[in-house]
């Protein structure tokens, strides 16, 4: 679901550009526990179309720029929200990058498609301040075998011993955990919901087929996540 054109699909469904279940209410929930002052910098990484890089810079007033990997993305991002920077380039080789030193760092539902979590959490150390804090909002594995034999998301999904081992390898002391195993199914059931109440407008926006493949793959993590082989977490981190 990563390429330009189903992210878009998938705003269509959610109401705004954002890349992650919860939408404003996931937003909120991360900025309670890591909130950027007025004007400290801030990466969103894995930022896809930039809606959520505009509401983080809309509530708080920091400086947001967004790294993805789809060129794409980042063009529509630029064109729609101006007010954020939106870089194209890989979250494992931000040392590569001119980027400002970030005060704060955050992801939504990006890394647990990077297969090298300790490679994200080194790129984060060095184009981060001293005070750096970061929040990441994503799947876990509790079941990374029967996971993989669904095909509804890839096998580097993180466990909760690697989202708290791997970064502190790289100077990162894991902070705090918010459990969210509740909530990504209740948002996943509103989500199909809203499919299901729109089936004909969303069938017609890109195909049936197409609204029939989205559906059966979230489908499959709702089954997941009730069935505890797929969970949801924020973990918080600051520089060790």
């Amino acid at each position: 679901m990563n390429t330009f054109e189903n992210k878009a699909f998938l705003a269509h469904v959610r109401g705004g550009d954002f890349a992650h279940p919860g939408e404003e209410e996931a937003i909120d929930l991360v900025l309670s526990h890591v909130k950027p002052e007025p004007r400290e910098t801030v990466l969103d990484a894995g930022c896809g179309l930039g809606g959520t890089a505009d509401a983080i810079g809309k509530k708080t007033g920091a400086v947001v720029v967004g790294v993805d990997l789809d060129a794409e993305s980042m063009r529509y991002a630029n064109a729609a929200y101006q007010d954020s920077q939106f870089i194209l380039g890989d979250v494992t080789k931000l040392g590569e990058m001119a980027l400002p030193k970030m005060d704060v760092i955050y992801a939504f539902n990006s890394l647990y498609a990077c297969p090298d979590l300790e490679a994200c959490f080194s790129s984060f150390r060095k184009v981060s301040n001293s005070g750096a804090r970061i929040a990441v909002f994503d799947y876990t594995a509790y079941d990374g075998c029967a996971l993989a034999g669904t095909e509804c998301l890839p096998p580097s999904v993180h466990s909760m011993t690697q989202m708290r081992q791997l970064p502190e390898r790289q100077g990162w002391a894991c902070t705090g955990i918010v459990n969210l195993d509740l909530a990504y199914a209740a948002w996943y059931g509103r989500f199909l919901a809203r499919m299901d109440g729109n089936r004909v407008a969303l069938a017609a926006a890109r195909s049936p087929e197409l609204f029939e493949a989205v559906r059966k793959k979230y489908a499959d993590m709702l089954r997941c996540l009730e069935q505890g082989t797929l969970g949801g977490a924020l973990h918080v981190y600051a520089r060790a």
